[in-house]
């Protein structure tokens, strides 16, 4: 998903990049439109992902959390270990939902600058 997402973000920059600021064409109409369909069509699926990675990170950091409090409870050391492969598994999820939040706000930004175009004709 996350390569879709940028895949997308690529396309409609390079739209949008593409475009004079001169009036558009009725070519360049149709294209905007269809660029707003389809990120409008991806646009809930990309939501759908930022949030199950949103409840799969904050499920990860409260095992963590729960793991450190046991370990400084019971201080055995052999919680270390399950604590320190969580917090492994913890970094790249939350380095994956910050890409993909940060990509879906993206698309919003882009979206609204389609619309504009199609709005300034």
């Amino acid at each position: 998903m996350a390569k879709k997402l940028k895949q997308m973000i690529s396309d409609a920059e390079n739209l949008l990049h593409s475009l004079s600021n001169e009036k558009t064409t009725a070519e360049q109409q149709r294209e905007i439109a269809a660029m707003i369909r389809r990120l409008s069509t991806w646009l809930p699926y990309m939501q759908h992902e930022r949030l199950i990675h949103l409840i799969v990170t904050c499920l990860f950091a409260i095992v963590a959390f729960i793991v450190l409090g046991i370990l400084l409870y019971t201080l055995q050391w052999s919680l270390a270990i399950l604590l320190l492969l969580i917090v492994v598994l913890l970094i790249p999820y939350i380095f994956h939902y910050f890409h993909l939040e940060n990509g879906v706000q993206r698309l919003y930004d882009l979206i609204d600058d389609l619309n504009e175009r199609m709005e300034m004709e």
